[in-house]
This record gives C-alpha cells, sequence and structure tokens, in this order.
C-alpha cells in the first residue's frame, strides 16, 4: 500500500503564520490562520465554515518586508469543525505576480 504522502504532486510545507482572507463580494478581510501551503494548495484555520467550492482571495503578508506578500485566488475542496474554528484545505487557483520593493 502506497503512503498518501506520495501522492501529492506537490511538498506541502508547515507554515504556522497568520493569513488575511477575503470572499470576492466582501470589503473587508478576516484573519485566519495558514497551517500548511504547497504549490497546489493550502490548509487554514478560520473562524467561520466556508462552502466547498467557495473562491476567497488568499494573502500571505511574510515578517521580512523583502519578501513579497503572497496573493493568491483559492476554492475551498474541505471545511471540517474542530475545537479552534474550521480546518480548510483549497486549491490554489491562481497566483497574482510578485511585486518586489524598490532597492535603496
Amino acid at each position: 500500500m502506497n503512503d498518501y504522502a506520495e501522492k501529492r504532486n506537490y511538498i506541502r510545507m508547515t507554515a504556522d503564520c497568520p493569513v488575511s482572507i477575503r470572499d470576492f463580494n466582501a470589503t473587508k478581510d478576516e484573519s485566519a490562520f495558514l497551517l500548511d501551503l504547497s504549490a497546489g494548495g493550502v490548509r487554514f484555520i478560520s473562524r467561520r465554515a466556508l462552502d466547498q467550492g467557495a473562491r476567497l482571495q488568499l494573502m500571505v503578508r511574510p515578517s521580512c518586508d523583502l519578501t513579497p506578500p503572497l496573493e493568491a485566488e483559492i476554492a475551498v475542496v474541505r471545511c471540517n469543525e474542530i475545537e479552534a474554528g474550521f480546518d480548510i484545505a483549497a486549491s490554489i487557483e491562481m497566483v497574482a505576480p510578485a511585486v518586489y520593493p524598490e532597492s535603496a
């Protein structure tokens, strides 16, 4: 029997950092907590349940100003209620081009 991890197309990296999520029709960001990410998807904790197939904007702002933020459009794959809120897995549908700060 193959290990489940061997079936993944991309390596999953633990992230453990705050992120912002936003519905496309919303005007305000919501805070969430990123658990891990890969080239194909993300997993995060949200305060509210999200429907499978829901599309959102996700923003990861690194603590270092030299690294540009990651802005992506994601689609919810699954949502499981947990003690801390909702464990959300989503596929990355599109990544916005990186904008690097100008050098001094």
